[in-house]
């Protein structure tokens, strides 16, 4: 408290001092208008006139608190100020003048000294807080070039628009560690504007000569920030591709202009432009009262909770209050990493975390007995197409006979829902992986058409941007290495969508699926977009790293792995494609097995995993699937290859 005192001592100092000075502004103003009006011998010599100057300095002093002229600092003052200033000014004059016609008819009071004393006023009172503003940014300007470091950031602004002026604004106040050199802008109008001192230099064709002359200037650029939030993803992109070849870090400023209020002692943080950015996929708009039935005051469990989608999953739910949250996950670290996400962003949620083996059927059926969980999210599975065709026995246990010990649990419980998280790979797979995932899909289709009470549902959709192990986190490892980024080819695609936004999709698909009984025995397809090829994305993130594909960063092909398909589905031809009326998500039809057979043919593998005899558990897989053709790995049906995108398309 000893501390702050003397600041906020200071501070009422300053707005004392600035509301003296505003009414020693008035009695100066209007006595000069006076002396000019009446001639200063008339001026001197009339008590009357004297009298005027009085009640007009005093009128002031009692008007000037209620336009808080003095709210705000002087080193701030902006044209919101001014039109406080024009504001009180207006009033003054008006009731000075109405009051003096009313009482003395309007004598010793000439209407020039009453014009003369309005303008005279408000160039008396904001000129001085503008000038101040001035000085302090002048001071600011010379401090920093001062300190300036030899590696400063100096920056590019892309955009001439409110963004521009509210960031400039802020970054001479608090300071930015650099100085700004400069706008980019494509408008026409803006070419050769200023803003606060800062030349428009020239369009994005004109990157290349406008970064020559900042290092002719001796303040060569290293970054450029996108002020510009109307861009679409494909002109950001264009933005990162010019960029580029100068190894410019390309970020964006959030619309502060439209942020509502914005600490002004706060810098403004630009955050680098993402992949996630690029892809631009549209934010559906989904009725999460539909999610809220299915989650809130219920008992919901998930498997693979640590896991990028099951963490994240379990992070959505748990804003929807349900009544206890039951975590489970093979792995010790990612399941208290996701339970301590849980405590310290909902701490009124209930939760119990379950180190547990979905392969363990009586582990499973024993917590299932103990928690009675009302909705299950069944994410735990082993994801990963070319460790999967190494390791076939394990990825047949995990996906397909531990989705029947969580189902068959499930069904035992009597819970509401059962929600099996599956993959695009299961259309038509060409690997195990897929293979296991499509026999799981098959499973609880079957059992939602012959369970009462309860609801299966799967949920499939491709791949996630940022999962452990996927190819964005990949090609940044090998981008911190210095490359190169390895694509296995060059005509290689996949469906791509955020992790948040899958994660939610599948709720909403959920609790869609839970309130429609039609859609017994179908599979939900979430909407993913068009398939986008893996080199664009390759070049996109070295782009948005400041380097050139090929040139600083090279791009190698090595050929398809094992079990690896060029192209994704998320269809097959044996399935029929049906409007859900939501938006984001879809639902398939398709053949549904007999369950009884389903069982039996999962305990004839289930013996053969036990014997440890993987071929025999790989041949009954395919009865099971008869799509799946692992030869078929690599070989497009061109029928069916739908057509690539670029990350910004």
């Amino acid at each position: 408290m000893t501390l702050r005192l003397p600041r906020i001592l200071a501070a009422v100092s300053l707005r004392r001092l600035g509301s003296f000075h505003d009414v020693v502004v008035a009695f100066l103003s209007i006595s000069a208008s006076m002396a000019l009006a009446w001639g200063w011998t008339n001026f001197i010599g009339v008590w009357q006139i004297w009298a005027l100057v009085g009640a007009y300095t005093l009128l002031s002093a009692l008007l000037f608190p209620l336009f808080s002229l003095n709210s705000g600092a002087w080193r701030y003052a902006s044209l919101l100020d001014v039109v406080s200033i024009v504001k009180a000014v207006t009033a003054i004059t008006v009731a000075f003048a109405l009051g003096n016609f009313l009482l003395f008819r309007g004598e010793y009071l000439p209407r020039t000294a009453v014009v003369m004393s309005f303008f005279v006023m408000i160039v008396a009172l904001g000129g001085p807080r503008l000038f101040y503003r001035l000085l302090k940014e002048r001071k600011l300007e010379a401090s920093e070039r001062q300190t300036r470091l030899p590696l400063q950031r100096n920056t590019l602004l892309y955009g001439f628009g409110d963004n521009a002026d509210l960031f400039i604004r802020n970054a001479r106040r608090v300071g930015m560690g650099g100085q700004i050199i400069g706008i980019v802008d494509d408008r026409p109008k803006n070419r050769r504007r200023q803003m606060h001192g800062v030349r428009v230099l020239g369009n994005l064709s004109q990157l290349d000569a406008v970064v020559r002359s900042s290092e002719l200037r001796g303040t060569p650029a290293t970054e450029l920030i996108v002020t510009d939030t109307r861009l679409s993803p494909r002109q950001l992109a264009e933005v990162v591709s010019a960029a580029a070849p100068f190894q410019l870090t390309v970020k964006r400023l959030p619309d502060i202009a439209n942020a509502g209020a914005v600490d002004e002692n706060a810098p403004i943080e630009a955050r680098p432009v993402s992949i996630e950015d690029l892809l631009g996929r549209k934010e559906v708009d989904l009725d999460t009262s539909e999610v809220a039935r299915l989650i809130a005051g219920r008992r919901v469990l998930v498997t693979g909770a640590g896991g990028s989608i099951g963490s994240e999953l379990t992070r959505q739910i748990a804003r929807f209050n349900p009544a206890r949250l039951v975590l489970v996950d093979s792995s010790e670290f990612n399941l208290w990493s996701v339970g301590r996400q849980v405590a310290d962003e909902h701490p009124q949620v209930e939760f119990v975390e379950r180190i547990m083996d979905v392969r363990r059927r009586a582990r499973i059926f024993w917590l299932f007995e103990r928690e009675a969980p009302d909705v299950i999210f069944h994410a735990a599975a082993l994801k990963h197409v070319p460790i999967v065709e190494e390791n076939p026995v394990e990825g047949i246990e995990t996906n397909l006979i531990g989705t029947r010990n969580v189902a068959d649990a499930a069904l035992a419980c009597r819970a509401t829902a059962f929600v099996m998280v599956s993959t695009d790979k299961a259309v038509n797979p060409t690997n195990v992986m897929g293979a296991t995932k499509r026999a799981a899909e098959a499973y609880c289709q079957a059992l939602d058409l012959g369970s009462e009470a309860t609801r299966f549902m799967t949920v499939r959709f491709g791949n996630v941007l940022g999962s452990t192990g996927s190819v964005i986190p990949l090609f940044r490892a090998q981008l911190a290495r210095g490359g190169p980024l390895t694509v296995t080819h060059r005509s290689i695609t996949r469906f791509f969508m955020t992790i948040p936004e899958a994660s939610r999709l599948i709720l909403h698909a959920a609790g869609h699926g839970l309130g429609d009984g039609r859609a017994r025995g179908q599979i939900h397809v979430l909407d993913m977009g068009e398939p986008i090829l893996i080199a664009d994305l390759a070049r996109r993130l070295i782009e948005l790293a400041g380097l050139r594909p090929e040139i600083d960063i090279e791009i190698r092909y090595t050929g398809l792995r094992k079990g690896e398909k060029l192209y994704e589905e998320l269809f097959s031809t044996e399935e029929s494609m049906e409007p859900t009326g939501r938006a984001g998500f879809m639902t398939a039809r398709s053949r549904v097995s007999d369950v009884s057979f389903l069982s039996r043919s999962f305990d004839t593998i289930e013996a053969a995993l036990a014997q440890g005899d993987g071929p025999r558990a790989i041949e009954m897989l395919r009865r099971i699937v008869p799509e799946y053709r692992p030869e078929a790995a690599g070989e497009p049906d061109l029928r069916l290859v739908p057509t690539p995108r670029s990350p910004t398309a």
